[in-house]
């Protein structure tokens, strides 16, 4: 009987992860080098074969991807034409006049330069006011349209489109009829808030994404699900109908993972893997979320689970400037065939990593003249205690910022780099416990594979709590329900507010329930305030948007990672290394470990 299996692929920056399961058997495992030339398709049919899988017995194929990301990071998706309203067109340019650094005295500019450029940029006249009501009707369009470049995608982002579509909508309508060969991304569907940069610059990533996503992703069987930045899954066809969702797909899948076994727990996540280190946060069992996501210098407006990614991977090349050791843009280590020392090489030659790591050969000759050429000696324990500081103090920023105690929290260390630094960052930043996942280097594939199917929807407003809009929101609801049940999934809709006191600019979310007192969400506002901010002032309560998101799960959660076999090794000053197919754990003297019921590895400090 032909087996069916649910695979998930991760596919990273250095390595491709899978994780296929079925019904009643144990998981598939696998870790291979990613080959980022290949076409998609082969990559994944490679790595399916490696797996000893074959086509006809994946059932359902999921996916989480670096495409998007590394797209937007290094420039290379596709510029953008953009069609605004009149005297607007210069916003990309302006921003919001703000640095987010004080002491960069050469910012970068608020939009890159490749993504917007001026000569492709239209204005429109007719406009919609702060309510929502045409003040000026919209002007023809023919000339305008046949103006854009050929094949060229286009992001349509005119005032106040969130409170009315009907001008982006009829330019959309205009396009489709002249000029069918141009992909159109509308500002009201990609980023339905207020501010008109951050839409506005929401809209011209969505757009630059589709020529690209589309060229990779199409042509996979089956057609995958793919992992958006909020950490729910979406057929193929409506994730690259708004691609801007698909940047950060591999980091939400860790932090699914992270919440799940954190058990309940207050957690931080550290996912380390050889491109870069994400940090989730988890509060209660619940992985927290947030509006923008980070892509090097882009701030883009983005629902997503809060995670932050950190230039510190096991690739982080390293170099001697001013007689300091600094960090650079990863590269492939020079122990895996790479021209330039790295994290990696510092690693292997202080004795942490084995002869080989997932499959491929350590060169420790290679690993030595590098870090040599590098910092002139090799030494590897500065670099590698400095790269740890550096991670900590970001960590314990982050978990501050949000609310979470660094000191209680369970430390969750992930990734093939993740479970070497992770007992040593943890007593940096003061936790005392770390819990190392079984096959922790795949943590991104097993979140994926728990992942569920969901959508969401929001609509901007400024009201009075008494003027909650109990029906716009079971509406919202039931297009959510409808929406999930063409994916043939049962929804489960959830419903929140964007909610501010009078005057203030930025918003907590809140749930509520459709129909309950506006008493009730006052107090529930007040105590988030609280929590969050330290203090509830009180006052006028405003709701600034209505949201709904609706999850179901794809498949019953599929059986935990069975424990991690592991070889065994010691270091000179008591220090004992667990070597596994794809990672390897570092424990230094101090720490007590001990197998917890569901194979992860519970480490005490008791130093």
């Amino acid at each position: 009987m032909t087996r069916r299996l649910d695979v998930a692929i991760d596919i990273g920056g250095d390595f491709s992860d899978i994780f296929a399961s079925a019904q009643g058997t144990l998981p598939i495992l696998l870790k291979r080098p990613s080959d980022h030339a290949a076409p998609l398709r082969e990559s994944v049919a490679a790595l399916l074969s490696a797996a000893g899988i074959a086509a006809g017995e994946v059932a359902r194929l999921r996916l989480s991807t670096t495409l998007a990301t590394n797209a937007l990071i290094s420039g290379t998706a596709s510029p953008v034409a953009l069609l605004t309203t009149q005297g607007f067109r210069d916003i990309p340019d302006l921003g919001r006049q703000s640095k987010r650094d004080p002491m960069d005295e050469a910012p970068p500019p608020p939009t890159p330069p490749w993504l917007s450029p001026p000569d492709w940029r239209c204005e429109i006249a007719g406009r919609i006011d702060a309510h929502g009501v045409e003040v000026e009707p919209l002007a023809a369009l023919p000339a305008l349209i046949a103006t854009l470049p050929q094949g060229t995608p286009v992001a349509i982002c005119l005032l106040f489109a969130p409170l009315n579509p009907a001008h982006e909508l009829a330019v959309a309508q205009a396009i489709h009829a002249m000029r069918p060969d141009l992909r159109l991304s509308l500002s009201h569907q990609i980023d339905p808030g207020l501010r008109e940069f951050e839409r506005m610059l929401a809209t011209l990533a969505d757009a630059a994404l589709k020529p690209l996503l589309e060229t990779r992703l199409t042509g996979l069987l089956p057609a995958p699900w793919v992992l958006r930045a909020e950490g729910g899954l979406a057929p193929l066809a409506d994730a690259l109908a708004q691609p801007l969702g698909l940047a950060l797909s591999g980091p939400a899948a860790g932090a699914r993972a992270v919440a799940h076994w954190a058990a309940g727990e207050d957690a931080i996540g550290l996912d380390m893997g050889s491109t870069t280190a994400e940090v989730s946060l988890v509060r209660a069992g619940v992985p927290l979320t947030a509006r923008e996501i980070g892509l090097g210098s882009l701030r883009l407006r983005c629902p997503a689970l809060d995670v932050e990614s950190l230039a510190m991977g096991g690739g982080a090349t390293l170099a001697l400037r001013g007689g300091r050791i600094r960090f650079g843009a990863p590269s492939r280590p020079a122990c895996r065939g790479g021209a330039q020392a790295t994290l990696t090489d510092a690693a292997l030659l202080a004795g942490w990593l084995p002869k080989a790591l997932s499959g491929q050969v350590l060169e420790r000759d290679a690993a030595a003249a590098a870090l040599r050429a590098a910092l002139g000696t090799t030494e590897a324990t500065p670099a590698l205690e400095l790269a740890e500081a550096i991670i900590a103090g970001a960590l314990r920023r982050i978990a501050l910022r949000r609310g979470l105690d660094p000191t209680t929290a369970l430390l969750v260390a992930g990734g093939g780099a993740g479970p070497l630094h992770a007992a040593a960052i943890a007593r940096r930043i003061g936790a005392r416990r770390l819990l190392v996942p079984s096959a922790p280097g795949l943590l991104s594939a097993f979140g994926l594979a728990l992942a569920p199917a969901s959508a969401a929807l929001e609509a901007p407003c400024d009201l009075a709590l008494d003027d909650l809009p109990h029906q716009q929101a079971l509406a919202q609801a039931e297009a959510l329900t409808e929406r999930l049940a063409a994916w043939g999934c049962a929804a489960e809709p959830r419903h929140s507010l964007a909610m501010a006191y009078g005057g203030q600019a930025e918003t907590l979310e809140v749930p509520f329930t459709p129909g309950e007192p506006a008493s009730a969400l006052a107090a529930r506002f007040d105590a988030a305030h609280a929590a969050a901010r330290g203090h509830a002032p009180g006052g006028a309560r405003r709701i600034l948007a209505l949201r709904c998101a609706a999850s179901a799960p794809l498949a019953p959660p599929p059986r935990h990672i069975a424990a991690s076999a592991w070889a065994e090794r010691h270091l000179p000053d008591g220090t004992v290394l667990r070597d596994s197919d794809d990672s390897t754990l570092r424990i230094p003297p101090g720490w007590r470990p001990r197998r917890r019921e569901d194979g992860a590895l519970l480490l005490e400090d008791a130093s």
